[in-house]
């Protein structure tokens, strides 16, 4: 029998060789997200990770025990943390929504047009102190991270053997920071009618950013470094507004990573459609990325373009694994195994488990990859 060390180090060496674009042993999977919990406890509650947090933690290491095919993911739900993350105020389920509801953002734009020319001047940390402290009204109490859970979580997961994929530095380009800060209607019109105001902000945040991200990654090096990146694809802007406003930010913030991140991938979280923007994505040197979906843009576009460049994950749709039947699953699952894998390839889900999985369909997603 494998001790749990001999367990971390085989699932570790097969998730590193899919993001190096070698062929491992078997396809690594990888799952998280707050509807695993499902898995450990059908009873239990999105809410749960609200009211008892340690409970949680131990019931999704459950779910994790109980799959041990699946390589990586995360015990923890980090729900709360997205609302000053997004520069907006958070609802939570059982306090705010239903038990069993998800986090909801409530964006409604506490940035000003004045603000970028704040920005230019003091700062985009002062603006955004401004605005979580002053504006929204957060206390540094409730920013604080919860340290108790952080270390019992790490821990937890450490006795299960459980590979963290994510757990480097977190950086996102100034005009994803500007969608949420503003709200995505009033910036999209900023584009527009102040175009270099924008501009002269978003190179001030982005001077800020890349500072952030070099001391990020010094204190947690990880086997990646996330870089999201959602509404710049071509739901939301023009392949012209795109190269001027989103891309020169977006590839430097990854270029610093390929650079000095000492070997750590950048993760790039990428939401929405960009079928439309995958070749930009080819000026990165092979094997230094991956590519991480959430089931919106064509995954199987994404290996045509990409596969011979760069890791791709996913990316079964969240929709299929709350309403689909298991053989729909089974089936879609080995089409990933046989048309995105064997090389360069993790399995996991578009974005994340939702919060109301068909507990058998997680099953199938893991006994699907391994050939069950």
């Amino acid at each position: 029998m494998k001790t749990v060390q001999e367990l971390y180090n085989e699932r570790y060496d097969r998730i590193k060789k899919a993001m190096n674009m070698e062929k491992p042993d078997r396809i690594p999977i990888v799952l998280l997200g707050p509807g695993l919990i499902k898995y450990g406890d059908p009873n239990a509650v999105m809410a749960d990770f609200v009211r008892r947090p340690l409970w949680a933690i131990d019931t999704v290491a459950k779910a994790y025990q109980e799959l041990p095919d699946i390589d990586g993911g995360s015990v923890q739900n980090g729900g709360a943390f997205f609302g000053a993350f997004w520069l907006c105020k958070v609802k939570q389920p059982g306090i705010d929504l239903p038990d069993d509801a998800i986090w909801q953002l409530e964006e409604v734009g506490y940035m000003t047009e004045e603000d970028y020319d704040t920005i230019v001047d003091k700062g985009w940390a002062y603006v955004t102190n401004d605005i979580l402290y002053n504006r929204i009204g957060y206390t540094p109490e409730q920013l604080a991270p919860n340290m108790e859970e952080m270390t019992y979580a790490a821990n937890k997961a450490k006795e299960i053997g459980l590979v963290n994929t994510q757990g480097g530095g977190m950086v996102i380009p100034p005009y994803e920071t500007l969608t949420a800060a503003r709200s995505i209607s009033k910036f999209m019109r900023d584009l527009h009618r102040m175009p270099d105001k924008v501009l002269a902000a978003m190179d001030v945040m982005e001077k800020e950013a890349e500072d952030s991200l070099r001391q990020a990654m010094k204190a947690v090096p990880g086997l990646t470094h996330f870089h999201g990146n959602s509404r710049a694809g071509g739901d939301f802007i023009s392949k012209k507004m795109f190269e001027k406003f989103d891309w020169p930010y977006f590839k430097r913030l990854a270029d610093i990573i390929i650079e000095e991140g000492e070997g750590a991938k950048v993760f790039f979280h990428v939401d929405a459609n960009w079928d439309e923007r995958l070749t930009y994505f080819l000026d990165f040197p092979k094997a230094t990325t991956i590519f991480d979906p959430d089931s919106l843009t064509n995954i199987f576009k994404i290996k045509e373009i990409l596969g011979d460049n760069m890791c791709i994950t996913g990316d079964v749709p969240p929709a299929m694994i709350s309403l689909g039947t298991p053989d729909e699953v089974y089936k879609y699952v080995r089409r990933l195994c046989e048309e995105i894998g064997p090389t360069g390839f993790i399995m996991s889900t578009g974005c994340s488990i939702p919060p109301n999985p068909r507990p058998e369909n997680l099953k199938v997603i893991v006994d699907a990859t391994i050939g069950r």
